[in-house]
């Protein structure tokens, strides 16, 4: 979105839990909702008000998910990761085990963590037990860098290798983007790769 001489960018990436459909059913819902919120007034705001209105956001969608739950008697909810980023300026935030990689030349950096208990076990995410405002961090973009959100059926297993490659090429449309995306992914599947395989990928041209 352009507003004046700025250029707003919100991508969400969110990975359902609790089973099929209902893990489906929660990514879907979080995903619709926050891109209904971005379009239709939240790219008009300045970051901190977009900051507390994502919080809000998610905090009411927990508890709705929750509620959902617990009348169906189904446990059911999301992981998340967003990027907001006006201009050069990124804003990230994220709850769970989706990841955000900043890819910049042949460097590749998790900008993330995951939210897991000393077993593995993930014990953060929306609509599942307690709230946790999701985790933030800034960071700033150059010319020519990428940014990678994902869930953990693309990274688990990563070659980093090729994401270094990736570092080297320009993206230069969003069909090319797709390519990229889709020889990892059936890489993954090749592999056995079962769990969902989720992926938004974009550039940062000038």
């Amino acid at each position: 979105v352009k507003k004046g001489k700025k250029h707003k960018v919100m991508a969400v990436i969110c990975d359902g839990i609790g089973g099929l459909p209902q893990g489906e059913e929660a990514s879907s819902y979080v995903v619709r909702q926050l891109a209904n919120w971005f379009t239709a007034e939240g790219y008009r705001l300045n970051i901190r008000r977009q900051k507390n209105m994502l919080q809000q956001l998610c905090f009411q969608m927990h508890k709705e998910l929750k509620e959902f739950g617990k009348e169906k008697k189904i446990q059911l909810g999301t992981t998340i990761a967003v990027v907001l980023m006006e201009n050069n300026n990124v804003y990230l935030f994220y709850t769970g085990d989706c990841r955000i990689y900043l890819i910049r030349n042949t460097k590749v950096r998790i900008l993330t963590q995951e939210h897991h208990d000393e077993r593995g076990n993930l014990n953060r995410a929306i609509g599942v037990e307690e709230w946790h405002l999701l985790c933030e961090e800034r960071s700033k973009i150059r010319k020519g860098d990428k940014i990678l959100l994902c869930t953990d059926g693309f990274y688990r297993n990563l070659d980093k290798e090729e994401l270094r490659l990736w570092g080297k090429r320009k993206v230069d449309s969003d069909g090319q983007a797709d390519r990229m995306l889709k020889q990892i992914f059936q890489k993954k599947i090749n592999r056995g790769e079962k769990d969902n395989i989720s992926a938004l990928y974009f550039g940062y041209m000038d």
